[in-house]
């Protein structure tokens, strides 16, 4: 054995203190164990299914018998072994819509599976899928609506003792759960015990929401809990797939006292550099236009093109990506979401099956020391970074490649358990022996950022930090090609959708700048509008009257809500009549709109079978804000 001197041992430990660095103190609000966890799935789905998927509605109005819920050839594995092998961490089941039908056995409530005809009352489809993603390797949540459009105490205490009760039944009877999902959608029309009538609570207080959320952390201390702010994390203020850009997982909710808020308070969802809290942003968008399966939607499934830009503007931008992919009434996902989604996972496995970084090498013009080097931005270790000396607030990282290589994508992560530190960065690619700027509007990284330039073929990439709120760190940095060829289409727009070519439309009442001929003109940009007043527009009731031409055998209506991202005058009750003569009109049917603030999409009112008409006549009873009518198109589907 050979042995050290004193001397020596002693200059091996001076080299060893001068040698070695401190890790870099937090800066302003960091995550939690739970939600940093959270953040690596990055990509999960949704799944809406319920009574809904039945009768053809988005929300239910709380009337339906269970024994409408019975899946035909229901199949947890096709459903989440489907979305496991597309990529997706994770699923969230909608075990209760704001229908109040529970689709597992609850001691709460009738209105439940067990009442079903699907498996004899004996089925659960809340275990099926929590052991369905067991077994598929992928990690399981529950949404619970707060609202219930059923239960006979809704809008009093009790109903928040049930509304726990429920909660404390999926915590405990299904095993771990990585998110609780609390939708924000609170009060109207519903069949509250039988009862046909509007109940309102005032939603920052109704819920104690504070205690909700201790039970949560009692019984699944692992769980995020997502609402409109949080506490975990919060939504991105929108239904279409995309986050802000800059998009700051730091929030200052408006609640009371500075702390967390109720949901309903949140006004700002790109977050804020300044934010008290942890409270990361996630996007959730369907991949039909509606919720709930409906067969009509078939043809409007999005494609793995649009799928992949969902992805760029939400992972991409530093947010969760929530997929809703519903089960049909087969209790399967359709073949067309397969399609979709295998055709997205294919392109990205294609992106990221080669980092065109891998080989480089990256210097720094400034670094804190051992343990926290430039090299280890390229080891794709998120738990290895680089990190600036203190006080140090820019910095600028060359990355200089074996080769020139051809890409077109760079992903950037901070250390997010430092804190969201990088306010402003640009990135330089130096091509032919010259450097030019690439992107010049980076602005935060947080905990995964993709930012698309022009494909470039360049031999070293340099990246810019010119703000920082802190000594910046990073974790990564890696470079990817964008596939080309994905395919940028899946559907078709219906072929029985009606030309309105011999159409002749009135209105009961209408301006010169926004006349009833708007809604048929093929422009989802124009409107129909009552008169606007300061005091009192002319508000519904309003109608439209629509001569075909000709008698039709129409299948159904469609409605599109005004476009403009304005709720004013959405029309959310409506009243449709026919006519083959104009003389002699049909009973009213009469309905609702639902979820048009967050998702203004086509609305369809299917008509019964053997429905013939020249004439149409619909009412808009009732609208979201202020007291005129709008609407941005009219359109029939023929059977």
């Amino acid at each position: 054995m050979r042995l050290f001197g004193l001397s020596s041992v002693l200059s091996l430990v001076l080299v060893s203190s001068i040698s070695a660095a401190t890790a870099p103190v937090t800066f302003g609000a960091v995550p939690s164990q739970a939600q940093l966890q959270w953040s690596e799935l990055e990509m999960y789905a949704f799944c809406h299914f319920t009574t809904n998927t039945f009768t053809d509605k988005e929300w239910g109005f709380g009337d339906e018998s269970p024994s409408v819920f019975n899946p035909s050839a229901f199949d947890a594995d096709q459903i989440v072994g489907t979305l496991a092998k597309c990529g997706f961490k994770g699923v969230i089941l909608t075990c209760k819509h704001h229908d109040g039908f529970c689709l597992w056995p609850t001691k709460t409530t009738d209105h439940n599976v067990s009442k079903s005809p699907w498996k004899n009352g004996k089925g659960d489809v809340v275990r099926e899928f929590s052991q369905a993603a067991a077994r598929h390797g992928i990690q399981f949540g529950v949404y619970l609506s707060p609202w219930d459009r059923n239960n006979e105490h809704y809008g009093t205490p009790r109903y928040i003792e049930i509304y726990r009760e429920q909660l404390t039944e999926l915590l405990t009877n299904y095993g771990p759960v990585f998110e609780v999902w609390h939708d924000g959608a609170n009060g109207g029309d519903g069949f509250y015990g039988g009862k046909c009538e509007r109940r309102s609570i005032d939603r920052t207080s109704y819920y104690d929401w504070a205690n909700t959320w201790k039970l949560v952390r009692k019984h699944q201390p692992n769980a995020v809990i997502f609402s409109d702010v949080g506490p975990d994390a919060r939504w991105v203020g929108n239904e279409h797939g995309i986050s802000p850009y800059p998009n700051w997982a730091t929030f200052s909710p408006l609640g009371p006292e500075g702390g967390p808020a109720a949901p309903g308070y949140c006004k700002t969802q790109e977050g804020s550099p300044a934010g008290r809290h942890w409270i990361p942003a996630e996007v959730d968008v369907s991949i039909r236009p509606g919720w709930f399966w409906h067969a009509h939607e078939n043809s409007l499934v999005r494609s793995p093109k649009d799928l992949l830009n969902l992805y760029f503007n939400s992972v991409g931008r530093g947010s969760s990506f929530l997929l809703n992919v519903p089960p049909d009434r087969r209790g399967l996902i359709h073949e067309n979401d397969v399609i979709s989604m295998t055709g997205f996972k294919k392109a990205l496995d294609q992106m990221f099956s080669k980092n065109l970084a891998a080989g480089a090498k990256v210097t720094a013009d400034s670094n804190r020391g051992a343990g926290f080097e430039a090299f280890r931005m390229l080891d794709l270790d998120p738990k290895t970074y680089w990190a600036a000396p203190d006080g140090k607030l820019d910095a600028t990282l060359v990355v200089t490649l074996p080769a020139a290589r051809k890409f077109s994508v760079i992903r950037l992560r901070e250390p997010v358990q430092l804190g969201q530190r990088i306010r402003k960065f640009a990135v330089d690619v130096r091509e032919n022996g010259n450097w030019c700027e690439w992107i010049n509007d980076g602005s935060t990284v947080g905990s995964h950022t993709l930012l698309r330039g022009k494909p470039v073929t360049a031999d070293a990439v340099r990246v810019r930090i010119t703000e920082s709120g802190a000594c910046p760190c990073l974790s990564e940095i890696s470079l990817w090609l964008e596939p080309t060829g994905v395919p940028d289409s899946l559907s078709t727009a219906d072929p029985k959708t009606l030309a309105k070519d011999d159409w002749k439309i009135t209105a009961s009442i209408e301006t010169s700048d926004h006349p009833a001929v708007h809604v048929i003109d093929g422009n989802p940009a124009t409107i129909w509008c009552t008169p606007v007043s300061a005091k009192n527009g002319q508000g519904p009731p309003q109608s439209i009257s629509v001569d075909l031409g000709a008698v039709q055998d129409i299948a159904a209506v469609i409605v599109l809500p005004r476009q403009d991202g304005i709720a004013d005058g959405m029309v959310d009750r409506y009243r449709l009549e026919w006519s083959v003569n104009g003389r002699q009109w049909s009973p009213p049917l009469e309905g609702e709109f639902s979820n048009l603030r967050a998702n203004p999409v086509e609305q369809r009112i299917s008509l019964p079978d053997g429905t013939k008409a020249k004439h149409l006549r619909f009412t808009g009873l009732h609208v979201l804000e202020k007291n005129h009518v709008t609407v941005a198109e009219f359109g029939v589907v023929l059977r």
